[in-house]
């Protein structure tokens, strides 16, 4: 699981792999502080006598990692899908035990029976994905090369699709709570202020990450149009020299009722964010340039960018594009998925 592209204040925090993160947080969630129960319980240091365990070494460096990981009001949304997909996983093990006990069964038989009464992976599906695909793959990659991995793929495909109709016939809650941050949804905004969902960007004209994200964004108040409220704040970072200044002009021309339309502009010229780049971007908008020019040096556009530099700083956002989803943090220019699929689940949740 890599870190989310983003602009940023700060070093890169140290990435594990998902199959260890999975485990330390099963370990985190289990942990037994009996001893004499295991061979883990036994003594691997003594300190005046008094043992020092296996399992108190272990569960500290499980801790240790886990801070790494999930770093305070910076990991809260990768911690959720950690946990969730661990619950999934520990789900699914569940229902095919289940199924297997009842049918007399061992789970690995069970499911080898399962996938039996499936249509078996041809070559003509290995070919049809690899065409469908070929964009994905590198430019040398050949279809004898990858057919191996693609029918491998496809197989644990069959294997996702029968654990995926098992919790489609169990009755399965889930009420793993979120950590939801109070961001004031101030600024222009797309979407109807009672929209279920509320998506608060801050971001940074002069960010490359902002700008790949800006047309997902236009994608999701497409998708959603009744359901979703997206409302932009100023983070221009300190180190992007014409962040500021690009941040005033956007405000100006909201001023005017513009502001998206100068919010395109200025991430389809992200390189041309100059004093007057600016004014000339105003000019093409048709704006009333003395408003305009009026608004740039007025005290009031520069306490705006201030108000939401600092609530960023409140809230834990130190780099751009941040996203708060209901109060649900998610950072860097993230695909429209991953915003689908948190949409979904609060509309959902909201009974929409």
């Amino acid at each position: 699981m890599q870190a989310s592209p983003k602009c940023k204040n700060e070093p890169k925090k140290i990435a594990l792999g998902f199959a260890l993160l999975l485990g330390l947080v099963a370990a985190l969630g289990c942990a037994n502080s009996g001893e004499g129960e295991s061979d883990h319980a036994s003594a691997v240091a003594q300190l005046d006598g008094e043992p020092i365990t296996l399992e108190a070494v272990d569960n500290r460096i499980k801790s240790e990692l886990f801070t790494q990981k999930f770093p305070a009001g910076q990991g809260d949304s990768a911690l959720y899908s950690a946990r969730r997909e661990a619950i999934m996983t520990i789900v699914d093990e569940k229902l095919l035990i289940r199924n297997a006990e009842a049918a007399n069964l061992s789970p690995e038989d069970w499911m080898t029976a399962q996938l039996a009464e499936l249509p078996p992976v041809t070559d003509s599906d290995v070919g049809a994905f690899f065409a469908e695909n070929q964009e994905r793959f590198p430019p040398e990659a050949t279809l004898d090369a990858l057919s191996g991995p693609i029918r491998e793929y496809l197989a644990q495909k069959n294997q996702e699709g029968v654990r995926t109709k098992l919790r489609e016939e169990a009755s399965l809650n889930i009420s793993l709570p979120r950590d939801r941050t109070p961001v004031a949804a101030v600024g222009p905004a797309l979407g109807p202020e009672t929209a279920a969902v509320t998506i608060i960007e801050f971001s940074d004209f002069q960010c490359p990450y902002c700008a790949r994200v800006a047309p997902t964004i236009h994608e999701i108040a497409a998708r959603y149009p009744e359901d979703v409220r997206i409302v932009f704040r100023h983070l221009p970072l300190s180190f992007h020299g014409e962040a500021r200044g690009a941040a005033y002009a956007s405000i100006c021309a909201g001023e005017q009722d513009q502001f998206w339309e100068y919010h395109d502009l200025l991430f389809a010229n992200q390189r041309a964010l100059q004093e007057e780049n600016l004014m000339g971007y105003a000019e093409t908008l048709e704006l009333d340039m003395a408003s305009f020019e009026a608004c740039m040096v007025a005290p009031e556009t520069e306490a705006l960018v201030a108000a939401d530099i600092e609530a960023a700083g409140e809230v834990g956002a130190t780099g751009t594009p941040a996203f708060f989803v209901n109060g649900v943090f998610i950072s860097g220019a993230q695909p429209i998925e991953v915003f689908d699929g948190m949409i979904q689940e609060e509309l959902a949740g909201a009974g929409g």
